[in-house]
């Protein structure tokens, strides 16, 4: 079988396609700049180096074609990041004379990775969404703090510079003058204003598809997170797999609005006061714990590869509940503040742990990326 390029494999993301392909037989090359990324160290792959797509995008794609012209055939490409779809994406014809793309062609990406439109294609089809107000100036923001219920979320439009910047993936503010703070920080990256919905991070449910070019879902699964890092508006540090047919259903109907294909996200919050799922957001890529996926059988990575080849894979939809992910340096240190403060209960702690348990880094079958994580970790706290 061609080989599949990871694209950015830095972290548990690709990791998980590494390892999820890799176990399949598929030959893997990781591509990062940076020579100590975590899917470089897999025993199922072999490394190559790319300039970083945030901040040399043309010598990130010169980078990855040069890669290209030295292979025997046409390798599959998965991007884990918005920033390596968004390079290659002005320069797809010249990427795709080499590699096999499983995503929709630009026009389309550029739409889908815009959280404005977003909104706009979930309005058009009744999926709900939170009270949202898009400033223009700070005369707006300073309205919107009138007509919206607080807390807030800042969330950028630009989102990859933003979290690269300020290591954070939005802003709260609680008040009108943390509002308008926190807008003179975010305003270069035209950012949204969007109602906080209530409740903690196991309201945060997911759909993991990938979808065919023509939109036809091959492979889903839903879970949910448990905790995230830090709580409320991190990345998460724990999750677990509960099959959602509703939520597939609905998350599916966003896709076809969107005219998307490849291997995404959707991001929902129930909210406990009507019980409705709203958007937070579309990933139109891999995302954090795609490996809990294909522990639960669902293996997006596979199923993708095999489609791109023209090898019919056998469709893929519903898996069993329960099966937990975590990660688990980060899920220790996070519970035992949050216990102490009674942010988090002893019983919810347990429940995230309980087995069947993944872990995002540490595998004992390939254990070199949970050595260099750890060492990592010890270097900087």
């Amino acid at each position: 079988m061609s080989a599949a390029f990871v694209l950015q494999a830095s972290g548990p993301n690709a990791l998980g396609i590494v390892r999820s392909l890799g176990r399949a037989g598929v030959p893997v090359t990781a591509v990062d700049h940076d020579a100590g990324a975590l899917g470089l160290r897999s025993r199922y792959s072999q490394s190559a180096r790319a300039a970083d797509p945030l901040t040399e995008p043309d010598r990130f794609v010169d980078d990855l074609i040069e890669h290209g012209r030295h292979l025997p055939e046409a390798a599959v490409l998965f991007a884990t990041h918005d920033e390596a779809i968004s390079a290659i994406g002005p320069r797809e014809a010249e990427v795709d004379a080499l590699f096999r793309r499983p995503w929709s062609p630009w026009p389309v990406m550029r739409d889908v990775l815009d959280k404005s439109k977003q909104h706009t294609a979930a309005r058009n089809i009744g999926f709900p969404v939170p009270e949202t107000v898009e400033p223009a100036n700070e005369d707006d923001v300073r309205h919107a703090a009138k007509q919206l219920r607080f807390p807030v979320i800042l969330k950028p439009r630009d989102a990859p510079d933003f979290r690269r910047r300020f290591r954070v993936q939005v802003f709260q503010a609680r008040t009108r003058e943390e509002l308008l703070r926190h807008y003179g920080d975010a305003a270069p990256y035209d950012p949204q204003i969007c109602e906080v919905i209530p409740g903690d991070d196991s309201r945060l449910w997911t759909l993991g598809s990938y979808r065919d070019v023509d939109g036809r879902p091959l492979a889903s699964f839903t879970g949910r997170k448990l905790r995230q890092w830090p709580a409320n508006f991190g990345t998460a540090r724990s999750a677990e797999a509960r099959w959602d047919p509703d939520l597939a259903d609905r998350g599916h109907r966003l896709l076809d609005e969107l005219g998307f294909h490849g291997i995404s996200q959707v991001e929902v919050k129930r909210d406990p006061r009507d019980g409705r799922d709203y958007l937070i957001e579309v990933n139109p890529r891999s995302w954090l714990w795609i490996g809990l996926a294909t522990a639960c059988g669902v293996n997006l990575p596979y199923v993708c590869q095999r489609d791109a080849l023209g090898i019919p894979p056998q469709p893929v939809s519903g898996h069993r509940s329960g099966r937990r992910w975590t990660l688990l340096a980060k899920h220790l240190v996070g519970s035992a503040r949050e216990l102490r403060r009674g942010e988090w209960s002893a019983s919810q702690f347990a429940h995230s742990l309980c087995p069947p348990l993944v872990d995002g880094v540490l595998d004992i079958r390939d254990p070199r990326p949970a050595i260099s994580y750890l060492r990592f970790l010890r270097r900087r706290g």
